[in-house]
C-alpha cells in the first residue's frame, strides 16, 4: 500500500511538472528561497522527533511530503514561465516563518498550527497549479469580500501563519461591498474594520477548484 502510494505521488509530480505552460524569463530568487526553506523544514526534523506530541509529528510529515511534491513543480513552472515576485514574496514568507520556528521552537505554542497552516498554504498552490486551464504557477485568484451586514468596512489580510504577527499585509482596494483583490493561491487570514471595530480574523484557503479564477467572501462584522 506504502509503495502505491508513493507511485501515485511521483505520477502526480511528474504530471503537473510536465503540464506548466509557455516559455520566458525565470524568476532568479526561487531557487534560493526555496533551498533555504528545504533546509528550515530538515532543521525542524531532529527537534520534532523527539517530542512527545503526535500532532506535531503528523503535521511535520505531512509538511514534508508537500514540499517534496511542489517545490520541484515550481522549479520547473519558473523556467517556463517566471513566478511573479509577489508569488514568490508568499514563498519567502514561508521560509521567514519556519526559520522562526526552529529558532524559538521551545516559546512557541502554536508550533502544529503554523505546519498544517503551510501545508494547505502549499496545498491550495499546487491544486490551482493542476486545475487552471494554462496549468502553470502565475495564476492569481480575485478576492471578492462582503460584509454579512452594513458596508464600509475595510478589508485586510495577512498569511494564515502569520496569525500570531500584529501585521496588515493587504488590504483591499475598496471597503464593502465593493472590495476585491487579487492574491497569489494560499492561505489566507481575512477581516474587516471600521470605527474602530475589528473583526475576527478568519481563515480562507483561495485556490482555483475547477479552473474558476474568482471567489467571493463574506466577513462577519464586528460589533
Amino acid at each position: 500500500m506504502k509503495n502505491k502510494y508513493v507511485y501515485l505521488i511521483k505520477l502526480c509530480l511528474l504530471i503537473m511538472i510536465y503540464s506548466c505552460a509557455s516559455y520566458g524569463p525565470k524568476n532568479k530568487n526561487l531557487s534560493l528561497v526555496l533551498s533555504k526553506t528545504q533546509q528550515a523544514i530538515g532543521n525542524l526534523e531532529e527537534k520534532i522527533t523527539i517530542t512527545d506530541d503526535n500532532d506535531l509529528k503528523a503535521a511535520y510529515n505531512e509538511l514534508t511530503e508537500k514540499s517534496a511534491v511542489l517545490f520541484p513543480v515550481l522549479e520547473n513552472c519558473n523556467d517556463k514561465y517566471a513566478l511573479t515576485p509577489e508569488y514568490v514574496a508568499t514563498l519567502e514568507a514561508t521560509e521567514n516563518t519556519l526559520r522562526k520556528l526552529n529558532e524559538e521552537f521551545e516559546i512557541m505554542n502554536n508550533k502544529t498550527f503554523v505546519l498544517n497552516a503551510v501545508s494547505k498554504d502549499y496545498e491550495a498552490k499546487l491544486q490551482t497549479i493542476k486545475n487552471t486551464a494554462q496549468n502553470n504557477a502565475t495564476t492569481t485568484i480575485k478576492v471578492m469580500v462582503n460584509s454579512s451586514e452594513n458596508d464600509g468596512f475595510f478589508v485586510f489580510g495577512k498569511l494564515s501563519y502569520e496569525q500570531d504577527l500584529d501585521i496588515k499585509r493587504f488590504r483591499f482596494n475598496q471597503p464593502t461591498q465593493n472590495a476585491s483583490l487579487d492574491f497569489v493561491p494560499g492561505y489566507y487570514l481575512f477581516w474587516l474594520e471600521k470605527d474602530g471595530l475589528i473583526g475576527e480574523p478568519e481563515l480562507h484557503l483561495i485556490m482555483s477548484n475547477g479552473g474558476e479564477e474568482e471567489k467571493q467572501l463574506v466577513l462577519k462584522t464586528p460589533k
